[in-house]
């Protein structure tokens, strides 16, 4: 069905099994809290930032399959968070809240039938399918993103 096909999908681009390359979980492999906290320069977000701004985008899906009207309106800075504890408990939170947005996203899904996919989105003018469509572009480009930071030396202080 087309539901399980995008469920596949969003598993691959999580877990692996995508044919552009690594998926989330592989790139954030053997990145641990130094790594994902250092600051990259030039405006750029953290690695740590990159995982908060996914995982939220990730509840939002939820919600806005789930019909929250408010779903999306983030108070100033909830996007995109400094982040005030870089210890090595704080990020596997972090890593951990992350896994099960993308699991509850991936299990409401799998849950779906292919003449829901069709259904409006709350809070934006896409349909389910539409909105998930637009998170497999988010995980492969912030993945991206995230892949590269990982290549800049003031990121690799761990040395990993």
């Amino acid at each position: 069905t087309e539901t399980a096909f995008l469920a596949d999908q969003l598993e691959r681009s999580f877990y692996g099994g995508a044919w552009h390359g690594l998926a989330l979980a592989e790139t954030l492999e053997q990145v641990d809290a130094s790594m994902a906290s250092a600051d990259a320069g030039a405006g750029c977000h953290s690695l740590w930032q990159m995982v908060h701004h996914l995982r939220i985008w990730l509840e939002i899906a939820c919600q806005r399959i789930e019909g929250d009207p408010r779903s999306g309106e983030l108070a100033p800075g909830a996007d995109w968070p400094e982040i005030t504890d870089s210890s090595a408990a704080a990020w596997q939170a972090t890593t951990v809240a992350f896994e099960e947005a993308h699991r509850r996203l991936h299990a409401k899904l799998r849950a779906m039938d292919d003449a829901e996919l069709a259904n409006p989105v709350s809070g934006s003018d896409a349909t389910v399918r539409g909105l998930i469509f637009g998170i497999l572009q988010h995980n492969a480009y912030h993945g991206g993103q995230i892949a590269c930071l990982k290549k800049v030396p003031g990121a690799r202080r761990s040395g990993k």
